[in-house]
């Protein structure tokens, strides 16, 4: 088992540093962003359309990625077969680019009548900005279609494990994104079109460095076996990531509808800053997918075991990230450096919806765990309900929630509808494919973590960017109980701890080892 998460963990680590390193740069866009642009409406704008571009992200690849990695997936000591693997990629590469150029050629007709309803504002007149909110929806949709392009290539590069490949090209990609950012918008002043622009070149760049990667596996034909494997498995899934995507980002036109771009923009800078946790479950479910096929077609017994750890560990790491991001990150966003903060004064109402963003994130990754046993038993069928479920009461939250506690209303209805698509993907994986988790230790870690985190607010009645000694010094003293909570109620196991103190003996020799020809 050591062997297969220490498999895990470096595929897992690999990918991190690329999404860690590209996310980054991609985080310092925001507060490049709300410093550079002229009003937080021209960065409501730009979280306006690409609300609607994430939306349709889970359209245009009919959900094959899924399936491939479904059907393409090997175990450990298969042998691979070159005409089989063509037909795998093929199949589902070829009906992205049809169905995708056609789709885009409809919404280039389109623009115009669309410049309303994405861009509607109740607070302010758009009609003199029509020239440029055309622009953008045309750049819009060229991202949509080069995007769309490179995600069974980049599967394919997953599935052969080919992690440092896939970890260049998405540095590249977010590199040249940053790069043209500061040139379309400093450079040439053309502000938020130059947020498009630079995503448009990226992608069509990304696509162009990837066609090496898969020339030599692609077929101009459709074999209609693989097709109709994949296509009914991938259609089942479209509705399921439209429900699951509804959760993430239908909160935006809903804020916009009822607060403005202006406070859209506010809510969109602050959501960004739980940027930290998002890699955390971007990355690992980047590793988890792949792995969890593989080791069920290699050793299904086995892999039920590894499982189990595997949420045990994800959940240990997410809870302390949470406590720790919740706890910190607000003196990190308002603290001036060089004279300016991470978020303009203009976007600090948003910041108490940052803890509650961290935790929903935290369901979001047990949510990617559970997902397991609906792949590896087929009851994808099952996931349009679940990700349903959670948009519903997304939206039902929403509408609810936002006239009366304002963008407040927004983070309290995304955090409820993942935890409730969590609960339901758990009740349905398990009951198909039982994992023997580890519940009691779970539940040791949340309610020491959520103590903690409820203690801090009440004790600063929601004062969360106060910076005075004694707040800090309560936020480390309640980390380092709850911590070492963790060890007295018997969060660890006996195997643990003994390697715990392992590694702890090996970092005392190594510092008090003295550097050669200092003897």
């Amino acid at each position: 088992m050591r062997k297969e998460l220490l498999s895990l963990t470096k595929d897992t680590a690999i990918y991190g540093v690329s999404t860690v390193i590209g996310r980054f740069l991609n985080f310092l866009l925001v507060p490049f962003y709300v410093n550079v642009l002229a009003s937080t409406a021209e960065y409501g704008i730009s979280t306006s359309l690409y609300a609607y571009i994430a939306f349709l992200n889970v359209i245009y690849p009919l959900g094959l990625e899924g399936a491939y990695f479904r059907y393409a997936s090997r175990g450990e000591q298969e042998q691979g077969d070159h005409a089989q693997d063509k037909r795998f990629f093929s199949a589902p590469f070829n009906v992205i680019l049809i169905f995708g150029f056609l789709l885009s050629v409809v919404f280039v007709l389109l623009v115009p009548s669309l410049v309303n309803p994405v861009f509607f504002d109740p607070k302010t007149d758009i009609e003199p900005m029509r020239p440029m909110l055309e622009t953008i929806l045309l750049y819009g949709v060229g991202i949509l279609f080069f995007d769309s392009l490179a995600i069974i290539p980049f599967a394919r590069l997953r599935l052969e494990r080919r992690a440092k490949h896939f970890a260049t090209l998405k540095l590249i990609n977010i590199i040249v994104t940053l790069a043209l950012n500061f040139v379309f918008i400093l450079g040439l002043g053309i502000g938020v079109e130059g947020i498009f622009l630079a995503n448009l070149v990226a992608s069509v760049l990304t696509f162009v460095m990837l066609i090496p990667s898969f020339a030599k596996h692609l077929e101009l034909s459709f074999d209609r076996s693989v097709l109709k494997k994949m296509l009914p498995f991938g259609l089942t899934n479209v509705p399921a990531h439209i429900g699951a995507i509804m959760v993430q980002v239908i909160n935006r036109p809903t804020i916009q509808a009822f607060l403005g771009l202006g406070m859209l923009g506010v809510f969109q800078a602050n959501y960004r800053m739980g940027f930290t946790m998002m890699i955390f479950v971007s990355l690992f479910e980047y590793a988890w997918r792949p792995f969890f096929m593989r080791q069920h077609k290699t050793d299904d017994a086995r892999a039920r075991q590894i499982f189990a750890k595997v949420f045990t560990y994800f959940m240990l790491i997410s809870l302390v990230a949470f406590l720790l991001l919740s706890f910190f990150l607000p003196y990190i966003l308002t603290t001036p450096i060089f004279g300016r903060s991470l978020l303009r004064s203009d976007y600090f109402e948003g910041i108490p919806i940052i803890p509650f963003i961290l935790l929903a994130y935290v369901f979001q990754g047990a949510y990617t765990n559970f997902i397991a046993g609906i792949y590896i038993k087929e009851k994808n069928k099952s996931l349009p309900l679940i990700t349903g479920l959670g948009a519903v009461i997304n939206i039902l939250g929403n509408l609810t929630l936002i006239p009366v506690f304002g963008m407040m209303g927004a983070a309290y209805a995304t955090l409820a509808s993942y935890i409730v698509m969590s609960v339901a993907i758990y009740r349905v994986s398990n009951t198909a494919y039982k994992v023997p988790y580890e519940w009691g230790r779970v539940f040791i870690l949340f309610v020491l973590v959520i103590s903690a985190f409820v203690i801090e607010r009440i004790v600063l009645l929601g004062k969360i960017i106060t910076g005075e000694p004694t707040t800090i010094l309560l936020r480390i003293g309640l980390v380092v109980i709850t911590i070492i909570s963790l060890f007295l109620f018997g969060f660890f196991s006996s195997r643990e701890l003994a390697l715990i103190k392992e590694v702890g003996r090996k970092f005392s020799r190594q510092k008090q080892k003295k550097p050669d020809g200092l003897a």
